[in-house]
């Protein structure tokens, strides 16, 4: 991704119909959206695109998911689900493991996820859940909060995805408080007390061990609303950060594109 990304202008000029050139550059890498498709990319890198034409990144991503899946399915379920908040049922003679994504219910099961009791095949949904399982991370919340450019080895396009995240909240819920708390509530978010001073503070269980902790200053008559996103020290320990960084990206676009609350 972050080779893509340093082919782009880097000016959020949307006129490729995404907001931002980190959205972008993981459309592109994810292969919902050609290279080609933004007004100013050069005409070589063009020419290098078209060439590269022998597999799709959803081919790639279905490969990682494949052998994560592989992986995932032949551990021990009791103890995994013990590791990692999910819940560990048997039912009908076959062993599930249950646990939420984003507010959303999933099924590990030993022939794959499964959502609403069907297969998923929404491969970076399969990509993070099965990351998640098969670390077992075990690790307890330490309490102490950090933004992901916090984590080793952090490549710099995530740190300029949180910082375009954050500014899409704020704009998004200027001057409507209100209506940002609303939101919260209808992700499943609690209202919780950090470790500094804004005027809300929301707990989002982007999985059953990884809070996402959302700190919302309204606006006033001489500043803008600003926002920061922050996560528990111990989340390194249950997922990839490539991954939870796309996890955070998800759950911005849900909280920004739904329905506007007035």
């Amino acid at each position: 991704m972050l080779e893509i990304y340093k082919k782009l202008p880097k000016t959020n000029c949307g006129k490729c119909g995404v907001p931002t050139c980190m959205a972008f550059a993981l459309k592109v890498k994810n292969a919902q959206l050609k290279i080609q498709d933004c007004p100013y990319i050069r005409k070589e890198d063009k020419e290098l695109s078209v060439r590269k034409t022998t597999l799709t990144m959803e081919d790639n991503y279905e490969r990682v998911s494949s052998e994560l899946e592989n992986e995932a399915r032949h551990l021990n379920f009791r103890e995994v689900a013990a590791a990692i908040g999910g819940c560990f049922e048997v039912e009908h003679g076959y062993e599930i493991i249950r646990l939420n994504m984003m507010n959303k219910p999933y099924e590990m099961r030993k022939e794959g996820l499964f959502e609403d009791g069907k297969y998923c095949h929404d491969s970076w949904a399969k990509i993070i859940v099965y990351d998640y399982i098969r670390r077992k991370g075990n690790k307890p919340l330490t309490g102490d909060w950090v933004t992901l450019g916090h984590f080793p080895d952090t490549a710099s396009h995530v740190k300029v995805f949180q910082r375009s995240a954050e500014e899409k909240v704020a704009a998004t819920f200027n001057k409507n408080t209100g209506g940002l708390k609303a939101r919260c509530k209808e992700l499943g978010g609690v209202e919780d007390i950090g470790r500094m001073k804004a005027d809300y503070i929301c707990r989002f269980d982007l999985l059953p061990r990884i809070p996402l902790y959302l700190c919302f200053w309204g606006a006033d008559e001489e500043f803008s609303a600003s926002c920061k996103l922050f996560l528990d020290t111990s989340a390194e320990a249950y997922i990839d950060i490539e991954y939870l960084a796309y996890l955070v990206e998800r759950f911005v676009e849900l909280f920004v594109t739904l329905l506007p609350i007035q």
